[in-house]
This record gives C-alpha cells, sequence and structure tokens, in this order.
C-alpha cells in the first residue's frame, strides 16, 4: 500500500479521465517534500497575454480564460492508501470540497490516483529530477511556499483561507467586471527553472512572467517578483525556514 514516502518526487500529469472529460494537454505539475507539496496547473488554452502592460486592461472573456487554470499549495496526509491534499493556500480560494484520491501504481511505476469524493482517474509519471527541498516564509500577508530541486522549482504565493473565486467567476461569465479581481491575482503560483540564483518562469498563473525572473534566492531568503494588477511590479522579500 501506498505511503507518503512513496510520493516524494516531481510529478508530472500524463492525463485526466472522467465522465464526459478526457485531458492530456493541461500541464500540470506536482512536487512534493516530507508532507509539503505544491501544485500548478496550466491549460493550453491560456491567452497569450505577453504584451499586456497590466491585466486590468483585459476584457473580461480573457480575465474569464486566465481564471481556467490552478495553483495551490499545503500538505498531504495519506490513510490506507487514499491521499487528502490539503490546500492551505489556494488560486481559487478556499475550497469547498475535500481533494482526496486513492493511488496506487501501475506495472511500468506510474502513479495512478482514483477519485474518492469525485469520479475521475489521473495517471501521473515520475520526473528525473533529484532530491527535493521545501521552503516556507511569510510576507505582507501571504504564505510563501517554495518546493524545489536542484534544475525545478515550483513557487506558491497566495493567500491563507481567502474567500472562493467563484462569485468572480460567474461574474466574469455575465461579461461584468466584479471587486476583487485585484486581490485574486495579487497572488501568483509559478513552476520554472533554476539559472543560477534567479528562478525563471516557465508556466505561471500570469502568464505575462513568461521567461523572466520571479524569484532571487541568496541563502534562506529570497526576492519574489508579483506583477500588479494595474502594472508596476511588486517585490516581495521573504525569509524562509525548511519545512521538512
Amino acid at each position: 500500500m501506498i505511503s507518503i514516502d512513496d510520493l516524494q518526487a516531481h510529478w508530472q500529469r500524463d492525463w485526466i479521465k472522467a465522465p464526459g472529460v478526457e485531458d492530456r494537454t493541461t500541464q500540470v505539475h506536482w512536487m512534493q517534500c516530507g508532507p509539503y507539496y505544491a501544485d500548478l496547473r496550466i491549460p493550453d488554452t491560456l491567452p497569450d497575454i505577453s504584451g499586456a502592460r497590466a491585466l486590468d486592461e483585459l476584457d473580461t472573456e480573457t480575465l474569464l480564460a486566465l481564471m481556467r487554470a490552478e495553483g495551490f499549495a499545503g500538505t498531504v496526509r495519506v490513510d490506507d492508501g487514499i491521499c487528502t491534499w490539503e490546500r492551505r493556500i489556494n488560486w481559487h480560494g478556499t475550497p469547498s470540497e475535500i481533494d482526496a484520491g486513492r493511488l496506487s501504481f501501475d506495472d511500468q511505476g506510474a502513479l495512478i490516483e482514483d477519485g474518492v469524493h469525485a469520479e475521475y482517474r489521473e495517471l501521473w509519471l515520475r520526473c528525473p529530477h533529484p532530491p527535493i527541498e521545501a521552503l516556507g516564509g511569510q510576507a505582507d500577508g501571504y504564505d510563501v511556499i517554495l518546493l524545489s530541486s536542484e534544475a525545478t522549482f515550483l513557487l506558491a504565493v497566495g493567500v491563507p483561507e481567502a474567500p472562493p473565486a467563484t462569485p468572480l467567476v460567474a461574474a466574469l461569465e455575465r461579461g461584468e467586471r466584479p471587486e476583487g479581481l485585484a486581490q485574486h491575482f495579487s497572488s501568483l503560483y509559478v513552476m520554472g527553472l533554476w539559472d543560477g540564483a534567479d528562478g525563471i518562469a516557465r508556466l505561471t498563473t500570469d502568464p505575462r512572467m513568461k521567461g523572466d525572473a520571479v524569484l532571487s534566492r541568496s541563502g534562506q531568503q529570497i526576492q519574489v517578483f508579483v506583477p500588479g494588477f494595474e502594472g508596476g511590479m511588486r517585490r516581495m522579500s521573504v525569509p524562509l525556514t525548511a519545512l521538512a
């Protein structure tokens, strides 16, 4: 039976299948160190907004498309082969449902996840990366969780117990521009590659940052660069401690 020790890795999802749904194109990465994890999911339909100065210049349809991304981080527990992902921070706000899956390995060593509270199956492949460390800290009311290997990182910057984003999505679907968008987009979830001390974004909930440095690390402290909803850049200085 699978234990938490079996999950220590960088995983990439190959596919998800659910009633009426099969997705092989969304780019999904999950990194695990001890009980700590970070997860990022970027659909291939995410719009290219590299030329945008500010998100508040975009129309409601584009903002709605951006919100189809997902990012979350926290801790897991594994009981009798069932893994529960506790989302300390979540780009879509505090979830209303429990995120849990029954885990098993297939004959090729790939990880299979079957939904417990929803009907789905996912196939996860282990990425060939060296050991991962988990670091965390707080700054300016945000929690920062950094899962990092020698080559790759997953960065999560979010507000614990943030309100659900469901009302924002519903308003955008009606063509409205609700209050709360700036606060929602002030969080940031990124998967990237290390270039020396700089972390370069490869996948991110804010596509404006793709290819740019989103963090710079010096010992146990990082500088995180978060683009503002109305333009500009916010720099967060975050002292980190080892989580696991």
